[in-house]
């Protein structure tokens, strides 16, 4: 079992690799959809078990690998290290402890910081509507529309939502959040953090799940777009640059991914494809699963080449773990005194030139065992006095407590009081001034500049519009006409937010 694990371990990160350099080209000859697919590839090895010996036999494939001479190079001579039983640190049972450690912190992390957010978005939300099972709620908390939920989906917009967004991109926002519920991204989504966190020690990891959410969105985009029409993609394409910014959460699908913005906004220029494109696209895609399972699957050739690397993960004892924390400090303490046997003298041949008789030497009878040693008289342990309490004599002669109780002048004193109220001082948007009055007691006042606190805010949303409005300017690839009407938009809203200040 640990070795079909090392060994599902490596193959998956070798196809994480592989779909990394290959959902660039895919995306832009095949389409998003099928760059997305490609992400398959990992999840169904890590599912796939060991396969039998007799199915295990050379494939086409691997036979010509073996022609072209590749087993030469991939195959690695197993090393036999002499096994130490019992001697020396277990580092193999320490690294694999360490990593089930790993595996079990990160998804309990997750776990927590999905249970928080879900709780810290819905606090103070407000239902608007149902669709089906999904409920589409305004929340304060929300920078941007985003969906979660398995069990009780959920819609939540920003409390600006109306504001921010005219009906049509309101409509564009809300269907890209439905399509990610109704897509199985969120089921998705879930199932590639198990799969990080296996791998929460492989860059190559925290790098493919990355990729796969900007490929997650861009597909999601397709899906919209084939269902409301390629005449909606300038909408769709301004509600993406309106909802661009904002906190991420792990456990759900954003509007607002801006990591994500250029390539987003490059599909929605893109021509639509032909079905026969589409299709050529999906049966690349399973050709490249089906030969990546063939190869890497545990069992075959390729798997027992890795396996010459893992066999010493067979080996593992974590009973040496036990041994280890166990073990005495002094290993004189426990070793036995063992008297040396003197043993037999061998008979000896008479020298050359006397008779071809041997003689042989009378055997030295044994040694007597040493006497043992008089064993000092040993006194018997005396049992412990416990402490007495920590007592006092007062003045009259009376035993009273030395740790008195505080009086309540000195709770006071020690408690600070606190002051904290909505105004602006010092030109700082938070400011604290402590004080002590004449009987020692701590007074702090703090004051939030709710004021400027906003003002920074706009100022960073000011900033985030001007960047992302250089970003439209400087794209090659999308037409004049989309461009002008976007940098239109954006202009708008940054002079709408002058207007404001």
């Amino acid at each position: 079992m640990s070795v079909w694990i090392a060994e599902t371990l490596i193959a998956t990160a070798l196809l994480m690799a592989l779909v990394m350099l290959l959902r660039r080209p895919v995306a832009r000859w095949l389409g998003a959809k099928a760059a997305y697919w490609l992400w398959l590839l990992p999840l169904a090895r890590m599912t796939l078990p060991a396969l039998p010996q007799g199915v295990a036999n050379p494939s086409p494939l691997q036979r010509a690998a073996d022609q072209a001479g590749l087993p030469t190079l991939l195959d690695a001579a197993p090393v036999t290290l002499p096994l130490q039983s019992g001697s020396g640190t277990p580092w193999l049972e320490i690294a694999a402890s360490l990593w089930l450690l790993g595996v079990i912190l990160f998804l309990t992390v997750q776990a927590i910081g999905y249970i928080r957010f879900r709780h810290f978005i819905l606090n103070g939300a407000t239902l608007i509507g149902e669709e089906g099972r999904i409920r589409i709620v305004t929340s304060p908390k929300a920078g941007g529309p985003l969906a979660f939920g398995l069990i009780r989906p959920v819609i939540a917009l920003p409390a600006d939502f109306a504001l921010r967004f005219d009906p049509q991109e309101q409509a564009m926002a809300i269907a890209h959040e439905r399509a990610h519920h109704q897509g199985g991204d969120l089921a998705a989504n879930m199932v590639a953090l198990l799969l990080l966190g296996l791998h929460w020690c492989n860059p190559i990891a925290w790098a493919a799940y990355h990729a796969y959410r900007a490929d997650q969105e861009q597909a999601c985009d397709a899906r919209v777009l084939s269902l409301h029409g390629r005449d909606q993609a300038h909408a769709y394409g301004r509600a993406i640059l309106k909802a661009a910014g904002g906190r991420r959460f792990a456990g759900a699908c954003h509007l607002n991914r801006i990591t994500a913005l250029k390539g987003r906004l490059k599909m929605l220029s893109a021509h639509e494809m032909s079905l026969c494109r589409i299709s050529w696209g999906m049966a690349a895609v399973a050709l490249v699963t089906a030969s990546g399972l063939a190869l890497t699957a545990s069992g075959t050739r390729a798997a027992r080449q890795v396996a010459a690397i893992t066999d010493k993960v067979e080996s593992m004892n974590f009973g040496r773990l036990a041994d280890l924390v166990a073990q005495p400090a002094s290993a004189s303490e426990i070793a036995p005194s063992q008297t040396p046997k003197i043993a037999a003298a061998a008979p000896l041949q008479s020298p050359a030139g006397q008779s071809g008789e041997t003689a042989s030497l009378p055997s030295v009878p044994p040694a007597p065992p040493a006497p043992a040693a008089p064993v000092a008289d040993v006194a018997p342990p005396v049992p412990p006095v416990p402490p007495s309490p920590p007592t006092a004599l007062g003045d009259e002669g009376e035993r009273v407590m030395s740790h008195a109780m505080p009086s309540e002048a000195e709770i006071r004193r020690k408690i600070p009081n606190v002051d904290i109220a909505n105004g602006c001082e010092n030109g700082k948007s938070v400011s604290r001034q402590e004080t002590v009055d004449a009987d020692g007691r701590r007074h702090i006042r703090i004051r939030i500049c709710q004021d400027q606190i906003e003002g920074q805010a706009n100022r960073a949303a000011r900033a985030g519009l001007i960047a992302a409005r250089a970003q439209i300017a400087a794209a090659a690839r999308m037409s004049d006409k989309i461009r002008a009407e976007v940098l239109r938009d954006l202009d708008k809203e940054i002079a709408q937010m002058d207007g404001e200040e």
